[in-house]
């Protein structure tokens, strides 16, 4: 589902964040949220989308700190990471997704599931 010649979007957030991300599939379509693991990068997750029905919608995020994107932080913590992917999925207009990680990544796509950031947008997460 991820194509070779990805279309990279962005978000920008506040202390100069900028967090690079893909979006593949139809915008109507279930919607999964992959976020990679510490020291990886969005692309991590494309073997896994080939599995995934074509009605299916992909969003990859590269957190700050990886691959493209950056932040004036140095330390970054699931708390900081989790409302970084809720701008992305705000940016794509993403009702409900299931968020799924990569060790550092399920950290993360369990944080951003709490009370704190999406309460209503999980339909599931998977670490």
């Amino acid at each position: 589902m991820i194509s070779v010649e990805e279309s990279v979007r962005t978000v920008s957030r506040a202390e100069d964040t900028t967090i690079h991300h893909t979006a593949d599939g139809p915008a109507d379509g279930p919607t999964w949220g992959y976020i990679h693991g510490r020291g990886c990068r969005r692309r991590d997750f494309a073997p896994v989308a080939t599995f995934l029905p074509t009605a299916d919608r992909v969003i990859s995020v590269d957190l700050p700190g990886h691959r493209d994107s950056t932040s004036a932080p140095t330390d970054w913590t699931m708390a900081e990471f989790a409302p970084d992917a809720a701008a992305v999925l705000d940016a794509e207009s993403v009702a409900r997704c299931v968020a799924a990680g990569h060790s550092m990544g399920g950290a993360v796509a369990l944080e951003l599931g709490s009370h704190h950031f999406l309460p209503e947008k999980p339909a599931g997460r998977t670490a």
